[in-house]
């Protein structure tokens, strides 16, 4: 249940803005409907692409609402991790009548104190949270996005231990292979790639997908990726990832989150621009990026390249 729950490739949705900076709750709607249309499994909302440091708690309570008044049945992965143990439980008890839309909670570690971030305070926290969710709990590793912790190895296999703990989302650069040995396995922990660098990395072995952020964008041909690896294609997987690799590195993960909504608006999404202090890009860079994409589109050997 829960690996198909979670096989195949997982929007990180970005939170699209209005000029004023304000929520733009219309557009993430409208990208929720496109995105139904594909043949992605699910969303992540409140993720690194999804800006949540930069909303408010009312403003994160918004983006689960609009993501579970959907109709859609695909998974859905709601990020709820604060900086402290208190914060997040209180977050989490917030959003209690939400839950039963909800497939699995996502919880950053925590990383202002990084010094004091060891394994015994990770293990704590993480067993704390998933003692008093309703919901199965999906450790989330982002060293890129939180001053460097990671859970250990070792912290890893404890955790996959504990019921109510699913899985992890690994944006780390090194870690996978670690952390499917650690994790022995075993079929009730999923650990997902948390980006295209390391997706191949993840299905080679064993694992059922990734939440890969160029899939806002380019939904229909990150899927295609898993979908032809699950079929037994793997070397025409091998293929269409090179091909998509190297157009999202040269179009959305060249400029971080601002490239990544701009490549939305290229193709139509609703995203804005990042809140401040994060810089939008100027006109030029726009424009060079979306003639890039467009061309990259042209030439994957799915040229349809992105929605229904």
């Amino acid at each position: 249940m829960t690996n198909q729950k979670l096989r195949g490739i997982i929007i990180p949705a970005a939170s699209p803005f209005q000029a004023d900076e304000s929520l733009d709750i219309a557009g993430l709607e409208a990208n929720l409907a496109r995105w139904d249309g594909t043949d992605v499994v699910g969303y992540m909302v409140l993720g690194s692409n999804g800006e949540f440091r930069s909303l408010s708690d009312d403003e994160s309570r918004q983006v689960i609402a609009t993501a579970v008044g959907r109709s859609s049945e695909k998974t859905l992965i709601v990020g709820i991790g604060r900086e402290s143990l208190h914060e997040t439980l209180a977050f989490m008890r917030s959003i209690e009548p939400l839950a039963d839309r909800i497939d699995y909670y996502s919880v950053l570690t925590p990383s202002y104190f990084a010094k004091l971030m060891d394994s015994a305070a990770l293990e704590d926290y993480y067993l704390a949270i998933a003692e008093a969710s309703p919901l199965p709990i999906m450790l989330y590793v982002a060293p890129g996005f939180a001053n460097g912790v990671v859970v250990e190895p070792a912290l890893l296999a404890k955790l996959a231990d504990y019921p109510n703990i699913a899985g992890v989302k690994d944006t780390s650069p090194t870690m996978m292979a670690d952390y499917m040995a650690a994790a022995g396995g075993r079929d009730d922990f999923t650990i997902l790639a948390g980006s295209l660098n390391n997706i191949m990395a993840a299905l080679d072995h064993g694992g059922p997908g990734g939440v890969v952020s160029a899939a806002n964008y380019l939904p229909e041909a990150c899927a295609r990726l898993t979908t032809l690896y699950h079929a037994g294609d793997h070397e025409g997987a091998k293929h269409h990832y090179e091909q998509l690799q190297t157009l999202a590195k040269a179009t959305g993960a060249a400029h971080g989150v601002a490239g990544l909504k701009a490549c939305m608006t290229a193709r139509g999404f609703a995203a804005g621009a990042p809140r401040r202090p994060v810089q939008a890009l100027d006109g030029p860079t726009q424009a060079a990026l979306a003639e890039t994409l467009a061309t990259g589109l042209a030439g994957l050997d799915d040229a349809t390249g992105g929605v229904r």
